[in-house]
C-alpha cells in the first residue's frame, strides 16, 4: 500500500522477525492463553492447567503457522507469581524457541516474572507486557535488574487518545504522574527489542487514534508496531448486546428468512450470531495490518483459525503492494510463497 520514509527497524526472536516494511514481512500475531476464565486453568494462583488441552491448542498454532507462514507468540496471562512460573514450565517443555508474552494486571506477578524468567535462563524469550503510564517504580526496578531485554510499549493517554496524546506518552512523558517517556523508561530497563502498542480504546473514545497511531508509531520511530485491536469488539456494547438478545428476536416467527439464512451460516441462527461478532472482531485487525501493524494481539487463542486466514490474505495483498512500490520480500516463509 505504502512505504515509509523512515527506516524501519525489524527485531529478531529465535527467527521470527517482526517489524520492516509492510510487506516484506508476515505480521506475528499473540495469542492470549491462561486468561480470566479459560477453561484449561484448573488452579489460577498455582498455575495448574489441562496441561493436553493447552498444548493441543498451542500445537494448532504452529500447524498454522506451517501451512500459512504467519508466526505467532504466546501471551501468558496469570495474576500471580507461582501460576508464572507453572505456565513458563509447561511452555519451555513444549517449545524451545518460540517467544512468549508476560502479562499481568498484578504488578507483583510481573516482577516475580522477570526474576524467575532470568533464574531459570529464557530471559532472551520473554517480552513483557508492558511499560505503560501506570508502572510502578517497583515494577521498573524489577524490570531493570532482570535479564528481559523485550517489552510492550502502550501508548495509551488516559487524558488524550489523539496522536498527539499518545505520541507525548512514548516520547515525552509528564503524563499519568510519570515524568519519563515510556521509551526512556524502556531504555532506562535495558529494553533493545521495543514493540510499540498504540493502545486500542474503545469506540466513541478515540479508537481511530488507534489506528492512525500505527502510522505515526512506524513513520516517527520505525519499530515494530501493534495492538490488541480485538478490545474495541470486546468494550463495544451495542455489539454483545446485539449478539445476544437483539438480533435473534428479530428473526422470530420468520422461519423462511431463518431456513434461507441457514444455508449459508452453519449453525442456523447461532451461525448468524456468531457471523456478526466476528466480522467486526477480525475487521479491526486487517484495518491494522493494512495501516502497517507488525503484531496483532487477537485475543483468545480459540480465535486462531479466523486470524490465521486475515493475516494470511493481508499480508499477500501488503507483499503485491509492496512490489509494486520496488520494495522485496525479505522472509523466507510467507503466505504469499505457500498460499497463492
Amino acid at each position: 500500500m505504502f512505504k515509509f520514509e523512515k527506516e524501519q527497524a525489524v527485531w529478531d526472536f529465535n527467527g521470527i522477525k517482526i517489524g520492516g516494511q509492510p510487506g516484506e514481512y508476515p505480521r506475528v500475531l499473540g495469542a492470549s492463553i491462561f486468561y480470566n476464565k479459560h477453561e484449561v486453568v484448573l488452579d489460577d494462583h498455582t498455575g495448574k492447567i489441562d496441561k493436553a488441552k493447552a498444548e493441543a491448542l498451542w500445537n494448532r498454532t504452529q500447524e498454522l503457522y506451517d501451512q500459512t507462514g504467519n508466526p505467532f507468540f504466546i501471551q501468558i496471562i496469570a495474576e500471580h507469581g507461582e501460576a508464572f512460573e507453572s505456565y513458563f514450565d509447561w511452555f519451555c517443555s513444549i517449545d524451545d524457541k518460540t517467544p512468549f508474552l508476560m502479562d499481568s494486571s498484578a504488578p507483583d506477578a510481573l516482577a516475580h516474572a522477570c526474576k524467575y524468567v532470568t533464574e531459570v535462563g529464557i530471559a532472551d524469550r520473554a517480552i513483557y507486557n508492558s511499560i505503560n503510564g501506570s508502572i510502578t517504580p517497583e515494577s521498573i526496578e524489577a524490570l531493570k535488574n532482570s535479564d528481559v531485554n523485550s517489552a510492550i510499549v502502550l501508548a495509551f493517554n488516559p487524558g488524550d487518545p489523539s496522536v498527539v496524546g499518545r505520541e507525548k506518552v512514548l516520547a515525552e512523558g509528564g503524563v499519568a504522574g510519570q515524568a519519563q517517556s515510556m521509551l526512556d523508561i524502556a531504555a532506562e530497563c535495558g529494553i533493545t527489542r521495543p514493540i510499540l502498542d498504540t493502545a486500542a480504546t474503545p469506540l466513541g473514545l478515540g479508537s481511530g487514534g488507534s489506528f492512525r497511531e500505527i502510522l505515526a508509531c512506524k513513520a516517527i520511530h520505525g519499530m515494530p508496531t501493534g495492538g490488541a485491536y480485538h478490545n474495541m469488539t470486546v468494550s463495544w456494547t451495542w455489539l454483545k448486546r446485539w449478539r445476544k438478545s437483539v438480533l435473534a428476536s428479530q428473526y422470530e416467527g420468520k422461519d423462511l428468512l431463518l431456513e434461507q439464512m441457514s444455508h449459508h451460516h452453519f449453525g442456523g441462527m447461532e451461525g448468524i450470531r456468531q457471523t456478526a461478532w466476528a466480522a467486526p472482531d477480525i475487521g479491526c485487525n486487517i484495518m491494522a495490518m493494512t495501516l502497517g501493524a507488525d503484531l496483532i494481539m487477537f485475543g483468545p487463542i480459540e480465535n486462531m483459525e479466523g486470524i490465521a486466514t486475515a493475516a494470511a490474505f493481508s499480508d499477500i495483498v501488503l507483499t503485491e503492494a509492496l512490489k509494486e512500490l520496488g520494495g522485496e520480500l525479505k522472509a523466507e516463509k510467507h503466505p504469499i510463497k505457500m498460499l497463492v
